[in-house]
């Protein structure tokens, strides 16, 4: 009966039954727990610790990651046995109050992406082809604009990816003009961006580590500048948009993917997020003080599990 007591006392902490119903989906790291969670490492650690001293987790290594996930009954002392029956019954279909759910299927994504343990650094919310494909369609609805019978092989769009990341975008950008900069702080991420160029084989695509308000570009030298999620790291967005038209010819076209307004305060710890996403109001005010005009913009509807909303902007240079 002392092990019963002793777990009925573990399940009695929220953030113990949150992890237990996290780990009834999938496998996960300490690591992603801490991002769907929103806690402290050494806090999920010692949570951690507590489950699997109850023998309530099984762990495994996967290089230098341990996941953890809801132990077998068989592995339990036999008084547990039915307790556990129950519980694992329970575990699917309590409620979700937090959204943890939502934000494990943003990790389970991100980890697919990146190919193995989530690495925070390379996190970046809301991503989704569905929000890429509606830029992507932005970017060649300009292009038909500027050259009628349009060609991707003779595209003579010179673009900038603001925020290019690991390069996802950026490479499909590439198929649709003569030359793609892109351009992240982050030099890690752009290592692994310059893997998927040399993986394709793209000529047209170049690579810059520098901060998105301060461009080494020249005046009026491209065609498209792209925010690639990037505006919600700035300390000052409007800055961002004023570089933007620096470097823009005449006519030329800047286009936004953004977080929508949100409230998931995590992201500004763990992911240095500057802003919890913006108005599609705000947007179009950096847009306008910058000397934009035609502004447009649109909020993308909240697919199922998905935690972020996207809004697309579109601007043009006089």
């Amino acid at each position: 009966m002392s092990s019963i007591a002793q777990v009925l006392r573990l399940l009695g902490d929220e953030t113990r039954l949150r992890i237990l119903i996290l780990v009834s989906h999938t496998a996960l790291n300490v690591s992603e727990l801490t991002t769907i969670l929103g806690m402290a490492q050494s806090g999920i650690s010692r949570h951690l610790s507590h489950l699997r001293k109850m023998k309530l987790l099984q762990e495994r290594k996967e290089g230098i990651w341990t996941f953890y996930q809801l132990a077998q009954k068989e592995s339990l002392d036999s008084e547990l046995h039915l307790l556990w029956s129950y519980l694992q019954e329970q575990l699917a279909s309590m409620k979700d109050p937090n959204n943890d759910r939502v934000r494990l299927h943003e990790v389970l994504r991100q980890r697919e992406i990146s190919g193995g343990g989530l690495n925070e650094r390379l996190l970046e919310p809301g991503q989704s082809w569905f929000a890429w494909s509606c830029l992507l369609g932005k970017l060649l609805g300009h292009n038909g604009e500027r050259k009628s019978g349009f060609d991707s092989g003779s595209s003579e769009l010179e673009i900038i990816d603001l925020g290019c990341g690991d390069g996802t975008l950026t490479v499909e950008m590439a198929k649709f003009a003569k030359k793609v900069i892109g351009v992240d702080y982050n030099p890690e991420i752009l290592a692994s961006a310059r893997q998927r160029i040399d993986r394709l084989g793209l000529k047209n695509v170049s690579l810059i580590a520098e901060n998105v308000s301060q461009l080494s570009i020249p005046d009026e030298s491209l065609d498209v500048v792209f925010f690639s999620q990037s505006l919600h790291h700035l300390e000052d967005p409007q800055s961002g948009f004023i570089e933007a038209s620096r470097i823009l010819r005449p006519g030329g076209q800047v286009l936004v993917m953004e977080l929508a307004t949100h409230s998931e305060e995590w992201v500004l710890e763990k992911l240095g997020h500057k802003w919890l996403g913006f108005e599609k109001e705000t947007l179009l005010n950096f847009m306008q003080t910058a000397g934009f005009s035609n502004h447009q913009s649109e909020i993308l509807p909240l697919r199922r599990e998905e935690l972020f909303q996207i809004i697309l902007a579109a601007g043009s240079k006089s």
